[in-house]
């Protein structure tokens, strides 16, 4: 009798997973970030995410930011937003990729030319920081943080040019006393 009932145990666990497919190994509980989600309208996504990038909470607006683009991908706020979270992670990669997405889709937003001439300027491509902020500057010539950022820039370059030149003009005074002026100049930045 013992051997039946297991029997028909077991043929009722196999039709029930074949009716409702195989029971979940542990429930998940949402996370803070989605809990929250589901409390927000689709319009106060932006304003969250920035509140906890300035709280200095950059994984959880990130994680806020992929479910609230999910829910509106065309949100091109979010997607800035989003790509500021990673590149405070050390994602810069990843920021910059969304970057260039985001300025593909949107060319006229000059804040995504700024931040990935950051970004560009931070790997050493100080010519394609140069473009890249003189384009967010033909979008918005009173950008004023792109032009600050353009004079780091070329303040970089400078430097770089300098230090090439130091090697050959070694008797080169003027040279010398430029390139400590911009080092300092640097350094207190």
């Amino acid at each position: 009798m013992r051997s039946t009932s297991f029997i028909a145990g077991a043929a009722a666990a196999v039709l029930c997973c074949a009716l409702f497919g195989p029971a979940p190994a542990a429930y998940a509980a949402p996370t803070e970030m989605q809990t929250l989600a589901s409390t927000l309208h689709d319009s106060q996504f932006s304003e969250r995410v920035e509140r906890l990038l300035k709280q200095n909470r950059p994984a959880q607006a990130v994680e806020l930011a992929d479910i609230g683009i999910a829910r509106n991908p065309r949100n091109a706020q979010l997607q800035f937003m989003r790509s500021i979270g990673l590149e405070r992670l050390g994602r810069t990669e990843e920021a910059a990729k969304g970057l260039r997405s985001l300025i593909a889709a949107y060319p006229e937003i000059p804040e995504p030319y700024n931040n990935l001439a950051v970004i560009e300027a931070g790997f050493g491509n100080l010519e394609e920081a140069v473009r890249l902020l003189n384009q967010a500057l033909a979008i918005n010539p009173e950008f004023a943080t792109a032009r600050k950022n353009l004079g780091d820039v070329f303040l970089a370059l400078s430097i770089e040019s300098y230090e090439q030149a130091a090697p050959v003009l070694t008797g080169n005074d003027a040279l010398q006393t430029r390139l400590k002026t911009l080092k300092r100049l640097v350094e207190k930045r």
